[in-house]
């Protein structure tokens, strides 16, 4: 656990006010502790949970969907957990049971939306924060987590050949790619009141500032966390399957804006502009990427089918903890909890994909979930700080006004119940890949028998391919340390928009 210096902050509470909330504080002790029972991960750091699953899919040891993880999705965290619990079953082809807990998140989400902004369970969980820690708050879902939930939702249909479905799923992925900015920028706003509501002030960030200043590089990747290119390619994929090239123009477009030095999501860029006229984007887009649009049609393109494949390597990193002891008055030094990532970043390492010993292509990054995580926790930092803050003047207080009433045992008792119940938010979607890759190439109608090379990995991996005439095959890769999930799911020429 790493340590952080002390840093300066600026209170104006008054002594009675101080000392009224105080008594309030310590009155509700057993209230809080109770309230804060009822999640799951108040006291326990949250990827002691899911852990064990990510073992499981790395060793292809059993799981049983009926058992795992009950009691958690029924509780304040029940969105994430069944995120997590959905995740694995996609990874494991347990689709059945993915659909399910896709839409108990998204279900959740929907009801917590719809309540009034303050209500009873709101109010309380943000008293049960300020008392225990910020896992007292029920998890609702980083922006970047939600679109990846109907992400995978969209895939899942794909993989059962449900193109509406999967339809439905990729434009509310897009509009959560929207929806999600509003609320960061929401919630900044909320917790600078309640700040101004405490009189609370962070006068120097300093501190905070040099300790996360070393995820900056990772962060520095990606424009904000609420887009990208992946979940933008995926819907003009569907899009394409679905006979709706503009919109599949749209979306690859937005998704090159996000990674434009993919060489793949330039071509199909590039495809699409020429197939739909945009003369002026075409001239433009081939003086940017030095691209030729595609020949126009022959007979031996229209019999050609197309292989797409999407490869997930690894799964995100997880946050760990770092304390900062600060000054509260007439008390001393309170140590808070933040999360952080400081995991070494790694290079994203392409999978080969071979057949008869012939390179069919190299797949190239489109995501990088790392660099979301890490962009998603840094936009969030102010309004932790702030809570972080008033969490421990409510503590420090706490502590004085108990050994004013109860001498040295009621210090010690806070104490220790500020040592025990100060932990950070270590939440997150976990069983999500560390980056995405793409791979898009034509090919002769058949059956294909590929091999896949993968750094770290000694033996080949051999998979399938039917390549429909005129049609697409989507092969999904999921590589979980030395395991490949694959699923191939082939999409017949009369299910397609017209090719060119």
């Amino acid at each position: 656990m790493g340590k952080m210096p002390a840093r300066s902050w600026s209170y104006s509470f008054g002594t009675t006010r101080l000392k009224h909330s105080a008594i309030k504080f310590f009155l509700l002790l057993p209230i809080l502790l109770m309230a804060g029972c009822a999640g799951t991960t108040t006291f326990t750091a949250y990827p002691k949970k899911i852990n064990p699953y990510i073992t499981s899919i790395q060793t292809r040891a059993p799981i049983d969907f009926t058992q795992c993880l009950i009691s958690e999705c029924g509780s304040l965290d029940s969105i994430l957990y069944n995120m997590e619990r959905g995740r694995v079953a996609h990874v494991t082809g347990e689709l059945k049971y993915s659909v399910i807990d896709f839409k108990s998140s998204m279900e959740k989400i929907q009801q917590n939306e719809e309540k009034a902004r303050i209500s009873a369970s709101s109010v309380g969980a943000n008293i049960a924060a300020t008392a225990i820690n910020d896992n007292a708050i029920p998890y609702e879902g980083d922006g970047y987590e939600r679109v990846m939930l109907h992400h995978y939702q969209a895939l899942n249909y794909i993989k059962q050949q449900d193109l509406d479905a999967a339809g439905v799923e990729v434009r509310r992925a897009n509009a959560e790619q929207t929806d999600a900015l509003k609320r960061f920028e929401s919630d900044i706003e909320k917790a600078q009141k309640e700040a101004e509501e405490k009189n609370v002030e962070a006068s120097n960030t300093s501190t905070t500032d040099t300790q996360y200043a070393q995820m900056d590089e990772v962060a520095g990747k990606v424009k904000n966390s609420f887009q990208n290119a992946y979940t933008f390619y995926l819907s003009g994929v569907v899009y394409e399957l679905n006979r709706q090239p503009n919109d599949a123009y749209i979306d690859y477009k937005k998704a090159l804006e996000i990674y434009p030095e993919n060489n793949y999501l330039q071509k199909d860029v590039i495809r699409l502009a020429a197939s739909l006229g945009m003369h002026e984007d075409v001239a433009v887009l081939k003086e940017r990427f030095k691209i030729l649009p595609p020949a126009k049609n022959s007979t031996e393109k229209n019999t050609e089918g197309e292989l797409l494949v999407f490869f997930e390597d690894g799964f995100v990193p997880q946050k760990q903890e770092v304390k900062i002891p600060i000054p509260v008055p007439r008390v001393g030094l309170m140590a808070i909890a933040f999360p952080i990532y400081q995991e070494k970043w790694t290079p994203q390492n392409p999978l080969n994909i071979l057949e008869k010993n012939v390179q069919v292509g190299v797949t190239e990054p489109i995501c990088d979930f790392r660099a979301l995580a890490v962009k998603s926790l840094k936009e969030k930092i102010p309004a932790i700080t702030i809570r972080q803050v008033i969490r421990a003047v409510a503590k420090g207080t706490a502590t004085y006004v108990a050994k004013e009433k109860l001498g040295f045992a009621g210090q010690l008792a806070m104490s220790v119940y500020n040592y025990a119940t100060e932990s950070a938010d270590l939440r997150s979607w976990i069983t999500l890949p560390s980056n995405a890759q793409i791979l898009r190439t034509q090919m002769q109608p058949g059956t294909h028998n590929l091999t896949l090379a993968a750094a770290g990995v000694l033996e080949p991996i051999n998979v399938a391919v039917e390549i429909p005439a005129g049609g697409k095959t989507i092969l999904h890769i999921i590589r979980a340390g030395n395991q490949f999930y694959m699923s191939t799911t082939p999409f017949k020429q009369q299910a397609l928009a017209a090719q060119l």
